[in-house]
């Protein structure tokens, strides 16, 4: 699995990660932000991003606020988005198509 190192600061000129899973839809550089998984105060997201130097298509994971409205939470954000040093590790990524299997309800059929 390729992986490439960006600082903090690369990161953030290009708006990684956006301030708003809507920030998607306008920009050329960010192509998704996905949810990951719900923490104890934050909620974990993927960020995917296509770096400008290399056209590479890179994922990185980045804690974010909450947005549940519990007033016990308030606006708590984690502090460099649950990043710990300078840099993070980026996975370079594809989009593919992927089949599901999943159990569903099954339809009524008419008896005769």
């Amino acid at each position: 699995m390729p992986t490439r190192t960006f600082t903090i600061a690369e990161l953030a000129a290009i708006g990684v990660p956006p301030d708003s899973p809507k920030d998607v839809e306008y920009s050329d550089v960010l192509l998704a932000d996905e949810f990951v998984t719900t923490l104890k105060y934050t909620a974990q997201r993927r960020c995917i991003f296509r770096a400008e130097d290399d056209g590479r298509t890179y994922a990185v994971e980045y804690e974010a606020a909450l947005e549940v409205g519990d007033f016990e939470l308030g606006g708590y954000a984690p502090d460099g988005h649950g990043w710990f040093d300078d840099t993070v590790e980026a996975v370079e990524v594809e989009e593919r198509e992927v089949t599901v299997t999943r159990w569903e309800p099954v339809e009524d059929t008419p008896t005769t």
